[in-house]
């Protein structure tokens, strides 16, 4: 049940939750271990999701942790060395193959210009107009009944079997450039962390940041021999025949790759932490409508989605039902379109763990401040869950204005004339 709540309680419950918009409520019975003394008290905890578009502020909180995670593994830092900023490391670009054309935006505008011949439905295969970003045609079809969907919907959900496959293969072609006697594992360990992006075609595409790193322990130099140029060619030439067999035939990358040298500028290795972070915290489709799970075939039906998105949903929910493709669980990736990964994942020696920046972050908090004792006696607690969200329908609303106001003092102003003047 809602209720309207005073203006301190508003701000108050919004402080509890740490600014979250949609918090878990929490009923706690409270023991004081000094005088025995039993209470019992609601509490409010943050949600802790990633999606921007469900929680702002702990999206916000979640793109910082993963700014760290993808920096410290460029640059050292939280138990990482600083040494292996003179790895060899790539930043890679992998995507999936074409399965049917689609609505484009190229790099001069232009979508389809060439004439080409009718699609065996009739439709041309020409689009001369010229989209802008937010044109829903983008990344729709030219023709429907061309696109191979329910191709598009298996290679989504198999894309991280794929690259894991491809790491390792990777290190045992690094092991043949090398004349590696044995397991690969004994000359490099490559070392990455890879976030997936949706495209507006629907399907994944991923960009990896990878390092090659000695075997001997972690974040040890690699051999001499192995240079960035030598780890580029490696994966370049795997990427471009490699595939792997699934339930319905064989996958394998798209014929758009890039990679990238990372030199040793610091202020190159922020910005690459910077490009991956702001991926972590989207959504399928960048909206409300594919942030969750799927319960049935008529959520889908009354999406306010483009026909494509839908019918890539639709696809992936009807696939569920093959028995041949039972053990994908497509049904609960309807929503991600088939994909089954999480969107960021990290190799165990990249860098440093979300759940270690969480759990420094709780030590501090429950720190007394120096030089203070702490006021209160020891207090030990039990909960039960009661629900989501605030008492106060309003709530939210407030949450997510403060947040702004947050982020607006965060940002830097522009330099006043005095400034200005001051500089000269």
């Amino acid at each position: 049940m809602t209720q309207s709540m005073t203006t301190a309680e508003l701000v108050g419950a919004i402080k509890q939750a740490g600014g979250c918009s949609h918090p878990i409520r929490l009923r706690g019975e409270f023991l004081n271990t000094a005088t025995g003394e039993v209470s019992e008290r609601p509490l409010l905890v943050a949600c802790k999701d990633r999606r921007a578009v469900l929680c702002p502020a702990c999206s916000y909180l979640y793109k910082a942790d993963a700014w760290i995670v993808v920096s410290t593994g460029l640059l050292g830092g939280k138990g990482v060395p600083t040494t292996v900023g003179s790895h060899p490391r790539l930043f890679v670009t992998l995507t999936a193959p074409s399965f049917g054309a689609v609505h484009a935006q190229r790099a001069d505008g232009s979508c389809r210009p060439r004439s080409r011949p009718l699609c065996p439905h009739g439709r041309p295969l020409t689009c001369h107009a010229h989209h802008d970003d937010a044109d829903p045609l983008l990344g729709s079809p030219l023709c429907a009944d061309c696109f191979n969907y329910r191709d598009a919907i298996l290679w989504n959900a198999q894309s991280s079997r794929l690259w894991n496959r491809t790491v390792e293969r990777v290190r045992r072609q690094l092991a043949a450039d090398h004349d590696a006697i044995g397991d690969p594992s004994h000359l490099v360990r490559l070392s990455y962390l890879k976030v997936a992006e949706f495209q507006r075609r629907g399907l994944v595409h991923f960009h990896v940041v990878l390092r090659a790193d000695g075997a001997d322990e972690p974040f040890s130099p690699p051999p001499a021999s192995l240079t960035t140029s030598s780890l580029a060619r490696a994966i370049a030439s795997v990427v471009a025949h490699f595939s792997v067999a699934g339930p319905l035939g064989e996958i394998a990358w798209g014929r758009q790759f890039h990679v990238s040298e990372l030199d040793d500028s610091d202020d190159a290795d922020q910005r690459v932490a910077a490009y991956l972070a702001k991926y972590a915290v989207k959504t399928t489709d960048g909206s409300l409508d594919f942030a969750r799970r799927f319960h049935s075939r008529a959520e889908i039906l009354n999406l306010a989605a483009t026909p494509h998105l839908r019918r890539l949903a639709f696809t992936a929910w009807d696939l569920g039902l093959e028995p041949d493709l039972a053990a994908l669980n497509l049904r609960a990736h309807a929503h991600a379109f088939g994909f089954r990964g999480q969107l960021i994942t990290k190799s165990r020696h990249y860098s440093t763990r979300f759940q270690d920046l969480r759990d420094v972050r709780a030590a501090f908090m429950a720190t007394p401040v120096t030089g203070h004792l702490p006021t209160e006696d020891p207090v030990r607690g039990t909960f039960t869950y009661e629900g989501r969200g605030y008492d106060d329908p309003h709530a939210r609303e407030v949450a997510e204005f403060l947040h702004r106001l947050y982020l607006e003092a965060r940002r830097p102003s522009a330099p006043t004339t005095d400034d200005a003047e001051g500089t000269r």
